[in-house]
């Protein structure tokens, strides 16, 4: 079965291209030739892994609104594939794949990403309502199967009113050398946020936690990971200083190695964001053994069927309260969680699984027979 993708593998593009990496590593895995056509990499860009095989695009003559140029000269040069997959919506790339599958009549399935949420509609939502008349519901409609990450995604990709299949399948999280570490004990607790520092994460709730808490949490650290809204951060720093607080740290961007320590090294990770898709950042803390407190404006309920964490509501009081309740959890029961965590990314989350999985879904669709649990008519 050869399989090809659409969209990036340049780590700035974040979740959605490990994401991307993953389910390609897992397919790989299952004996699947997965491949990906992509953008040429600009400026500062740069691979997140570069041990699949990648196809680039023709050199963007014009970028205004994701346009390609030769985009069907680029896919025309390439073998035909048994499927396509296109990851994510609104761009061209993605359009391209799908006119371009639809024309030599082969099969091709979307990832949503999260972009069918209605805080994501509703950004540059006159654009999107143009895009979806002109070419995004055709190509939503027609496509064999969609895949959502969790049944909420779903949900409101059917509200807009698309009847096609669609597939439930979570992002997967590379475990191989991270699971099988043993939980860190923790001297004093350290509570961490992981991710993009952007004014939608309401990194300043985390802040304000440990300000009302600050009588409590004497020998506790909050460390913040990540970089992006420069305005953002600064405004965070501000913050910082004008509640005195000294127990609150900020790493900037970290890769590779100096992030597997910073995650390792949290007691807990928090996230306060009002809406995530998925939340790459929960499994990567989930697989080494980190509990999770995450929002309700994401799709985590496990964190309570599993008893690795907690799934609140993100009011700022409950979120003093649930860091308050972390931090006098036993040292013991802490490190349950941490397991806890453990068993349910091995269990649903590992890219061979995942990557089964998904090799199932293409030959549902492919050849038919006995239709997967996972997917929804």
């Amino acid at each position: 079965m050869k399989v090809l993708h659409s969209g990036s593998l340049d780590i700035k593009s974040g979740g959605p291209a490990l994401s991307t990496y993953l389910t390609i590593k897992g397919l790989i895995l299952s004996n699947s030739n997965a491949e990906i056509v992509m953008p040429p990499l600009t400026g500062d860009g740069k691979l997140i892994a570069n041990d699949v095989s990648i196809h680039y695009t023709e050199s963007i003559k014009n970028i205004r609104f994701g346009y390609m140029y030769r985009l069907s000269r680029t896919l025309e040069k390439l073998p035909l594939y048994d499927i396509y997959h296109i990851q994510g919506l609104w761009q061209y790339l993605g359009h391209g794949v799908a006119a371009f599958a639809r024309k030599h009549q082969k099969p091709y399935l979307i990832t949503l990403r999260g972009m069918m949420y209605p805080q994501a509609m509703a950004h540059s939502s006159f654009v999107k309502r143009i895009s979806l008349s002109l070419y995004q519901r055709r190509d939503l409609q027609r496509a064999a199967c969609i895949q959502a990450t969790c049944v909420e995604e779903m949900n409101y990709y059917r509200e807009l009113g698309f009847t096609n299949p669609v597939a439930i399948l979570p992002n997967p999280i590379e475990t191989t050398d991270i699971i099988d570490r043993p939980v860190r004990q923790s001297n004093h607790l350290r509570f961490g946020y992981l991710g993009r520092v952007h004014p939608r994460k309401r990194i300043e709730r985390l802040i304000y936690a440990f300000d009302a808490l600050r009588n409590e949490l004497k020998d506790a650290e909050l460390l913040i990971i990540g970089a992006d809204d420069k305005q953002y951060e600064e405004f965070l720093r501000k913050e910082v200083e004008r509640l005195h607080l000294n127990n609150v740290r900020f790493t900037g961007f970290l890769t590779g190695k100096e992030k597997d320590e910073a995650i390792m090294s949290l007691s807990y990770l928090v996230v306060p964001s009002d809406f995530e898709n998925f939340g790459n950042i929960v499994t990567e803390a989930l697989v080494r053994g980190v509990p999770v407190i995450a929002s309700k404006g994401m799709p985590w309920q496990e964190l309570e069927d599993y008893h690795c964490g907690w799934w609140i509501d993100n009011d700022q009081e409950t979120i003093n309260r649930t860091i308050m309740k972390a931090y006098e959890t036993s040292e013991e029961e802490r490190i349950q969680m941490g397991m806890n965590g453990k068993h349910l990314m091995r269990e649903k989350y590992a890219v061979d699984v995942l990557g089964l999985k998904m090799k199932q879904l293409y030959e549902w669709i492919l050849y038919g027979g006995t239709k997967p649990d996972f997917i929804y008519e």
